[in-house]
């Protein structure tokens, strides 16, 4: 799957979109863009760390999905943006924030269409789960 386009096409979804990166739970390798003009919070070793926790606690979901399904999505609220993760494939994790102004459920239906196109076309690789 080509990371690098996904993060870009999906930053042109929305210009509330700040920040797609794409953790890659196969290689460990990070992708990611951010919205122009935009000053980051985080530096890039806090994002490859935000990311190593949030592929823990998307594994800690996963536990239950026999009992209540796969998870989606995930979003939280903070008082500078909204983080939103999701699965992206077979071995990626797909973390996106929004600024908190944004309606992040429209958002996130719209980022949902994409991601799954992308992983369409992905299908027929071997299945593989998120590691960390």
């Amino acid at each position: 799957m080509d990371y690098g386009k996904l993060c870009s096409e999906l930053l042109e979804l929305d210009e509330k979109i700040r920040y797609v990166g794409v953790y890659n739970s196969f290689s460990g390798d990070v992708f990611e863009k951010m919205q122009g003009g935009i000053s980051r919070h985080f530096d890039k070793d806090q994002t490859r760390k935000s990311m190593t926790q949030a592929i823990m606690r998307w594994k800690t979901r996963m536990h239950f999905a026999d009992e209540i399904g796969a998870p989606e999505y995930s979003m939280t609220k903070y008082g500078k943006v909204n983080r939103i993760t999701m699965a992206c494939g077979k071995d990626g994790l797909l973390m996106f924030s929004t600024e908190v102004d944004a309606h992040p459920c429209d958002v996130i239906s719209d980022v949902k269409k994409i991601v799954d196109n992308y992983t369409k076309s992905d299908e027929n690789n071997e299945s593989r789960r998120i590691r960390s």
